[in-house]
């Protein structure tokens, strides 16, 4: 049976038996937003909608972490599928009746809809258990907005026997239903800095008699602009951030100390390592040379996201045969954003896939983000179809 076949009125499959119920859990989840690793209310609401069916279910993985398995009838390796539940710390404007109901969190980044459709995928491929030589794993995901659920449940061994991995994200300014990756990086690493200037403070009125923090810092960040504009290779892409600042407390007073936070982002490992010592040396030159000093702090976080070539080829096979070809995009360039599926990923070969909601929608992390609950059906197909593939021979 050609992969087309086995692919053909999958999406409507899905859609006419799972489509409500998937669309349903995915309101109940938006409406409940949690930070995290405190994901107890939508982990129950995972259990819910998987109960009934033929899964080995484990829980309290990575705090609240669900992992569903499920055996197939022929022999096979292991598939790994994997959506995130957590939320934003972000007040939602959206308008929307099933907006919301916690004043200052929101999913606005898609995970209520990662992970409706994987719950959707779990339906589908329960049904199809006789068409699985292998085992399908689902991982439902705590933390992965800055805290490294990925790498917590990783390190709890959950994924030590899957042979390969896939996960879908929701993005706008990508046409809607199309899925686009690509084999090497897709995503950046995602570090960050913190760092305390530290000067004299005095009278506002007498700056000669203070090592004034708020000109060393305001310094500092215009300096630290030529560290991707003049010390890396201007083929080699970076970016370097001062998204905090903050100093004083009165217009009238020149404060001991100002700080500084900020990201950077890097897909090569080698410029990844070097910035810190850049970034601390350049900031305490210009300090000293102000009669100050600086305190640095620097945080390796989430590692770039590399997709496997050969699973980012399968990934856009299926998506061809299923979607059409025209809606399986290879990708030119990654996003400078981070994904904590990084983790997965030096551990298992895989690839993670951006599913188009539209090219007008609101972006990621915004406020106002939402998206036409029509492609969580097709997400759900393509999640399907990607284990089907895996496990097909």
């Amino acid at each position: 049976m050609s992969v087309v076949q086995r692919f053909d009125g999958l999406e409507r499959e899905v859609r006419e038996g799972f489509g409500e119920k998937i669309v349903a859990l995915r309101r109940e989840i938006h409406r409940e937003p949690e930070l995290g690793f405190d994901t107890e209310k939508t982990a129950a609401k995972v259990l819910a909608a998987l109960d009934g069916l033929p899964l080995e279910i484990q829980t309290g993985v990575a705090e609240n972490g669900v992992v569903a398995t499920l055996e197939g009838e022929g022999e096979g390796p292991t598939v790994g599928l994997r959506a995130d539940m957590d939320a934003l710390p972000i007040h939602e404007e959206t308008g929307l009746p099933f907006a919301s109901e916690t004043d200052g969190k929101m999913h606005a980044c898609g995970h209520d809809g990662h992970t409706s459709m994987l719950v959707g995928a779990a339906h589908a491929l329960s049904g199809m258990r006789h068409r699985l030589n292998g085992t399908v794993r689902f991982f439902f995901q705590p933390a992965e907005e800055g805290e490294g659920g990925g790498k917590v449940m990783v390190d709890a061994g959950v994924a030590d026997d899957v042979d390969s991995i896939f996960a879908l994200h929701l993005w706008p300014g990508l046409p809607f239903g199309r899925a686009a990756t690509k084999a090497g990086p897709i995503m950046a690493a995602a570090d960050a800095f913190e760092m305390t200037v530290k000067g004299a403070g005095g009278h506002g009125a007498m700056p000669h008699l203070t090592a004034d923090a708020i000109a060393m810092a305001a310094q500092i960040v215009t300096a630290l602009q030529t560290v991707v504009s003049r010390e890396v290779d201007p083929v080699e892409p970076a970016v370097l951030t001062v998204g905090e600042i903050g100093a004083g407390t009165a217009y009238n007073i020149i404060p001991e100390t100002a700080r500084l936070g900020g990201t950077v982002r890097t897909l090569n490992e080698d410029l990844r390592r070097r910035m810190p010592e850049r970034i601390e040396h350049l900031a305490r030159g210009i300090a000293q040379g102000m009669r100050g000093d600086v305190q640095f702090d620097y945080e390796f976080s989430y590692p770039v996201t590399v997709n496997d070539e050969y699973a980012a080829w399968r990934a856009l096979g299926v998506a061809g045969d299923l979607l059409g070809e025209d809606n399986a995009i290879e990708l030119t360039n990654p996003s400078m954003g981070a994904e904590d599926f990084a983790y997965f990923l030096e551990k298992i070969p895989g690839a993670f896939i951006w599913l188009g909601v539209g090219e007008d929608v609101s972006g990621l992390h915004t406020p106002t983000f939402a998206f036409d609950e029509e492609i969580l059906p097709l997400g759900s197909a393509l999640l399907t179809a990607l284990a089907l593939e895996s496990l097909s021979s």
